[in-house]
């Protein structure tokens, strides 16, 4: 009875059948192994080339010169009890050989070195290469006291006249294109010009 219960037990050191399961593990961590390097294959690539054709683009954005901005005329648009609003036109000029698409200005403007107004506008400009556009630009004024000296200054009035008041404006540029968009800061000073009828270059 014992010897036929032996009988009925396979052993577990059988040779053929270790070898036969280990063949199988061999052949499965095999193709495994296979396919994860097929699969990370195109991400060694990917990390090889990303900066380098990141380093390229920041580049072809680098190269482009910073645009010139000025202020070129100054104007009531309207008087309200606690604001006052002023159109300003801003003379963009484009130093770089290739055409410059404006999609939108921000401007703050001081009065002998203390904030006055801001403004914004989203009109769209495109400035040919070493050209140049105007832009017009909303500015709110809600400093009652300064805005009355400005407005007697621009008006050839008061004890201020045209050229006692100095400005400063900055603001930001937003240049878009077909690949990228940036914003380029800019800053331009002088006096106040003149809105006395009549007044101009002399």
């Amino acid at each position: 009875m014992a010897e036929s219960s032996r009988q009925g037990v396979v052993p577990l050191t059988d040779g053929p059948c270790l070898f036969t399961i280990g063949q199988q593990l061999e052949t499965t961590w095999r193709h495994c192994m296979s396919r994860q390097q097929r699969l990370s294959l195109p991400l060694f690539f990917l990390l090889i080339f990303l900066p380098a054709l990141l380093g390229g683009c920041a580049g072809m954005r680098h190269h482009i010169e910073r645009p010139r901005v000025s202020l070129a005329d100054i104007q009531v648009r309207g008087i309200k009890a606690l604001e006052t609003v002023f159109l300003v036109q801003v003379r963009i000029m484009n130093p770089n050989d290739e055409a410059l698409d404006i999609r939108g200005i921000s401007c703050d403007l001081k009065i002998d070195g203390r904030p006055f107004a801001t403004g914004l506008s989203g009109e769209h400009h495109r400035i040919p290469a070493y050209g140049s556009a105007l832009v017009t630009v909303p500015l709110y004024a809600s400093m009652v006291g300064m805005v009355s000296t400005v407005l007697q200054a621009i008006q050839g009035g008061g004890n201020q006249g045209p050229g006692n008041i100095r400005y400063s404006l900055t603001g930001k540029v937003r240049l878009g294109g077909s690949v990228f968009e940036q914003t380029v800061p800019f800053e331009t000073s002088g006096t106040l010009p003149s809105l006395e009828p009549g007044a101009g270059p002399g």
